[in-house]
Order: structure tokens, then C-alpha cells, then sequence
């Protein structure tokens, strides 16, 4: 499942995005409101963390933007503005559920899950427990961090792993490298821009079974494309 933490506390968010990342999440940062509504534009998640007490575009104003531009995801506001009003608001501007700081790490992960089980779209409705990805032969385990093809497990590195799960959320659509770059380099924290097609090299060797035929399909001038 991949996550946006939306939280300006450089402290706290390194604890909670290190905490759910071993946890199985794939989590992505916006230090301010601004930020997370323009990552939820390029970035389909399945879930949003969201402080209220945010830089340039208050919590609210972030939910509120989110839920008219489709998302259906589930929200949980986490803030230190614990009066009835303000989780009164936070429910009524569309949030799932509502925890006060301090939390306990254990409470907000039993929290996530219990409204991802409630929210998961129907093609990932099985995967909340264990976040399964299917596209054709390729099944995708988000938590243990496994991938098998036909049944088989199959090896990757995490660049690997975190490229594959991006194509196999929009199998189909055609990615340019500069697309995949930029996730990439979210993910990593560091440039990909030349390795892009490395990394396609090497996940084909490792997905591809018979000469010719590729699961990994190359739009020429385009991109890439996982075929089902």
C-alpha cells in the first residue's frame, strides 16, 4: 500500500514514515499542504496521514481539495488539536478517523489498517491484510516485500521492486522514463535518470521466460508498459 504522510515536524515525520515503512508501506513525504495536494496529483495512494497545523494549505483545506478531485482513499487526520469541534470538522471534511498527538505507533498502524479495510478498492479489497498487487502472472506482496511469477518467487533489489510496483498499479499505460525517474528519485532519494532503462534490463531477465516475448513492453519514443 503505498501512503502520503502530510506533517511538517521533521522529527516526528521521520519516526512515523520509518515506522510504517517497516510495517510494509511505501510512504511518501509533503512537509507542507501545498506539497501533498501536487503528490496526490502525480501519485495514486491508498491512504493519506494528514496533520491539520500545516504550511501554506491548512489540513482541512488539503482533505477538501483531495476528495473533490476523486480521491477515495481513506484519511486519517493525526494533529495535537484534540476539542470535539476540530474532530468534528475533521470528520466532516471527509477524514476516516481522527488520532491526537502523542500516539502510540502500534495505535496508528492498528488505526490505518482497520480504515484501509473499510476503504481498499475492490481489486485490492484481499490485499489490506497482506497488500497484494495482481497483474496476469505476477503477484506483488507490498508487506513481505515478495514478488512471484506463475507461483515462483522471484528476486529483486528495491529499486527493482519499487519500479515493478509502480507499472503493475497502472498496468497498461505507457510511463516515460522521465515518469519513472521522478518516482524513482521520491522513493530513493537520490537521481535514477540514467538508470531507468538498467533497471528495465534487468527485471525483464528476471520476469521474462521465453526469447521474444517480453512482460515489459517498450513504446518506442514513448516509454514502457506492463502487458497483463
Amino acid at each position: 500500500m503505498r501512503l502520503l504522510l502530510v506533517e511538517d515536524d521533521a522529527d516526528l515525520a521521520k519516526f512515523v514514515k520509518e515506522g510504517l515503512s517497516r510495517e510494509g508501506f511505501v510512504v511518501d513525504l509533503a512537509d507542507d499542504g501545498q506539497k501533498a495536494v501536487e503528490l496526490a496529483a502525480e501519485q495514486a495512494y491508498d491512504f493519506v496521514l494528514l496533520d491539520v497545523m500545516m504550511p501554506r494549505i491548512d489540513g482541512f483545506t488539503v482533505l477538501k481539495t483531495l476528495r473533490a478531485s476523486g480521491f477515495k482513499g481513506g484519511v486519517l487526520f493525526a494533529t495535537s488539536k484534540g476539542q470535539e469541534t476540530d474532530i468534528l470538522k475533521g470528520l466532516n471534511s471527509g477524514a476516516d478517523d481522527y488520532i491526537v498527538k502523542p500516539f502510540l505507533l502500534s495505535e496508528l498502524v492498528a488505526r490505518i489498517r482497520a480504515i484501509l479495510r473499510r476503504t481498499a478498492p475492490a481489486g485490492l479489497a484481499k490485499g489490506v491484510q497482506t497488500s497484494l498487487i495482481k497483474v496476469g502472472v505476477l503477484e506483488l506482496d507490498l508487506l513481505k516485500r515478495e514478488l512471484r511469477r506463475s507461483g515462483k518467487p522471484v528476486t529483486l533489489t528495491k529499486k527493482e521492486f519499487e519500479l515493478l510496483e509502480y507499472l503493475m498499479r497502472r498496468p497498461r499505460q505507457v510511463h516515460s522514463q522521465e515518469v519513472l525517474a521522478q518516482h524513482l528519485t521520491r522513493t530513493e532519494h537520490e537521481s535514477q535518470t540514467n538508470t531507468i532503462e538498467v533497471h528495465i534490463k534487468n527485471l525483464r531477465s528476471k520476469l521474462d521466460t521465453k526469447p521474444g516475448t517480453s512482460l515489459i513492453r517498450t513504446v518506442r519514443g514513448c516509454g514502457y508498459s506492463l502487458e497483463a
